[in-house]
């Protein structure tokens, strides 16, 4: 029955991730988002991808982000050129199916979508499709059916030319083993650190050096720049403390959707399966269903012993262990012959012999749970809590807009937009950037729109910018002091201190160097001192092993112990590796293999898909528009 969403289980992680991002994490661009015009980002052939299918994925993506980070997303880190460049890159590769699909021929039917469709998930209730569910599913995420379905189909009809090449990657057991006994292998190692404090008396700096670094690095030392601002916020959570939910809506919300609040009758039981191929001789079934008759008049006499039956006898490898139990099922979930046996009996009845298409089933019912409908009382505080978010999110779209339009309208003053939406004025002390920007719940761009000169010359509004998942802020700058040089007096000793360091650290370096070339060569170097060993693994750094040296180490060359490495250390100084073991990892079990194997063979699969798309880019003519994506602010 599941063999198409089986076979196409990439796509269904792309369409869950479409249709699963909740409601309130798309951003409230999506609301005011203004026309961005036709300008052209790419070209693929004659095909043209537009600013319009960019700023869509964008947004999408970004949505992923908010969910993923919450208020540790950033859209700032993510707005670069270089993200923007890949996005679109993206879209060139998916034309780029495209193009080959209608050379191909390639097509979905109507009967095909909606048999995917169908059997997705989220569309289903006690095991089978939906239309309603459907349709509240995509109007939870103000998504057209028709949007969607289009989306699934081109997913659909790209398939065959990706997914048999992502699967080609058989990978040998031979390699998995070998890159799996790399990836766990372990190497004692005994470490000796050459420190920078030593060398400290050794290092002389005068008067002029430091005046000379003062004067080259003033930007280093300044104290830093200060505004002083007025802020004002919209956030959804505030407009749902201010909606109010009629009794009688909620009821009728109650009404609408019963079904959601009923839990289906169900049922348990346990079996004993005699097995029969689809395709055997009828000697054969009427040997498993004499076989099964004589099981049931067993578990008939004494339906005590039915467990110990069913772990000698069934032939269900799953449930033979636990003595037959299948746990608790409602219907929809087991094949016809065997679900009608179970509901139609009692709690304690042995039922059987029942045949289905896996053979002969001897059963116990073991189990009744009533279908149930929560009353409308119990599930009242849910239904206007969703009701609330519901009433918020509408607000919201509708006054984000608002706001976006009265701070920009009106730019030399924030209490417009605050008398609008009933919102509040606030204005700090003067703060640095980093204080402001923690205020703005850690979104660097509105510290950057803030601080932007034409924003801080005229002390005008800045744009309205989503800090964080509806939520909306502007601010302007009221007072604002510069960055200014601290006198040379003030950071002379700081800088010694760091000229000095510095040397010392280069000398410690250089003199860890030469020790390392000393025990490579083969010759002792008495004044090192190495620690006892410890264990490292390739893929697990330790305070004293960073990443770098980690690498080197495992570089090294076990043919001959002890064998050194080196790399700088986190203090400045160097430490040296001696590699005085090498512990082999042992041998993988079968799932270890498995999952490894797995791993490397999605790498191939990426890898030969990046190949094939190379290949198709190469006989078409591409072209991206590089300034665009410079200029480019993604809404």
């Amino acid at each position: 029955m599941y063999d198409l969403i089986y076979h196409h289980k990439r796509i269904v992680q792309v369409i869950l991730a479409l249709i699963t991002l909740p409601f309130a994490f798309f951003g409230v661009d999506y609301y005011f988002r203004r026309d961005a015009g036709p300008q052209t980002l790419a070209t693929v052939g004659g095909d043209k991808v537009t600013q319009a299918e960019f700023d869509e994925v964008w947004r999408e993506q970004q949505d992923r982000m908010r969910q993923a980070l919450g208020r540790n997303y950033d859209p700032a880190l993510f707005d670069t050129p270089e993200t923007r460049y890949a996005l679109v890159n993206e879209l060139v590769n998916q034309r780029l199916l495209e193009n080959r699909g209608r050379t191909g021929k390639l097509r979905v039917s109507d009967t095909q979508l909606a048999q995917f469709i169908s059997q997705l998930p989220p569309f289903q209730e006690d095991g089978k499709f939906s239309p309603e569910r459907y349709k509240q599913v995509l109007a939870a995420q103000s998504m057209p059916p028709l949007q969607f379905e289009q989306r699934v189909r081109a997913e659909l009809t790209l398939a065959p030319l990706q997914e048999p090449i992502v699967a080609a990657n058989i990978v040998a057991r031979a390699s998995t083993e070998r890159y799996v006994s790399l990836l766990e292998q372990q190497r004692e190692v005994a470490i000796a650190a050459i420190d920078p404090e030593p060398f400290v008396k050794d290092v002389k700096v005068d008067a002029a050096q430091v005046k000379a670094y003062y004067d080259q690095n003033q930007a280093s030392f300044q104290t830093p720049e200060q505004a002083k601002i007025e802020y004002v916020m919209l956030t959804q959570d505030a407009l749902a403390t201010r909606v109010k939910v009629d009794p009688a809506e909620a009821k009728a919300a109650y009404d609408a959707s019963a079904r959601q609040y009923t839990t289906a009758e169900q049922r348990q039981a346990s079996h004993i399966l005699i097995a029969v191929k689809p395709d055997a001789k009828d000697d054969e079934k009427a040997a498993a269903k004499k076989k099964a008759e004589a099981l049931y008049a067993q578990a008939k006499a004494n339906p005590a012993k039915f467990a110990e039956l069913a772990k000698a006898n069934s032939q269900d490898p799953g449930s033979a262990p636990q003595g037959g139990d299948l746990g608790t099922f409602a219907r929809g979930s087991m094949v016809k012959p065997f679900e009608d046996a179970v509901f139609a009996g009692q709690p304690g009845d042995i039922v059987g012999p029942v045949q289905t298409d896996f053979g002969f089933h001897v059963i116990k019912v073991a189990g009744v749970t009533p279908m149930r409908v929560q009353t409308f009382d119990e599930v009242r505080p849910q239904i206007e809590g969703d009701l609330k978010r519901q009433k918020a999110a509408q607000a919201f779209a509708a006054d984000a807009e608002k706001f976006q339009n009265l701070v920009y309208e009106q730019a030399d003053s924030l209490a417009p937009v605050a008398k609008a939406l009933d919102l509040k004025v606030e204005t700090t002390p003067l703060a640095t950037r980093p204080q402001i920007q923690a205020i703005a719940l850690g979104n660097a761009k509105f510290t950057d729109a803030l601080f932007a000169p034409e924003s801080r010359e005229t002390k005008r509004n800045s744009e309205a910018i989503e800090i964080a998942p509806n939520v909306l802020m502007a601010g302007r700058i009221v007072e604002y002091k510069p960055a200014t040089p601290r006198p040379f007096a003030e950071v002379e000793q700081e800088i010694r201190r760091q000229l000095v360091g510095r040397a010392a650290a280069e000398i410690a370096q250089k003199a860890g160097a030469e020790k390392l070339a000393l025990l490579q060569s083969g010759k002792a170097v008495v004044e090192l001192t190495f620690a006892k060993p410890v264990t490292i693994t390739r893929n697990q750094a330790q305070p004293e092993v960073p990443r770098d040296a980690l690498a080197k180490v495992f570089q090294a060359s076990p043919a001959k112990l002890p064998a050194y490495t080196g790399a700088v250390n986190d203090r400045g100084g160097y430490s040296i590796y001696k590699v005085v073991k090498v512990i082999d990892a042992p041998s993988p079990d079968a799932g270890k293999l498995a999952s490894a194997g797995s791993r490397v063979g999605e790498q191939i699969g990426r890898e030969l898909l990046t190949a094939y798309l190379g290949s198709l880019k190469a006989n078409t003519e591409v072209k991206i528009n590089q300034s665009a994506l410079e200029k480019s602010n993604a809404k």
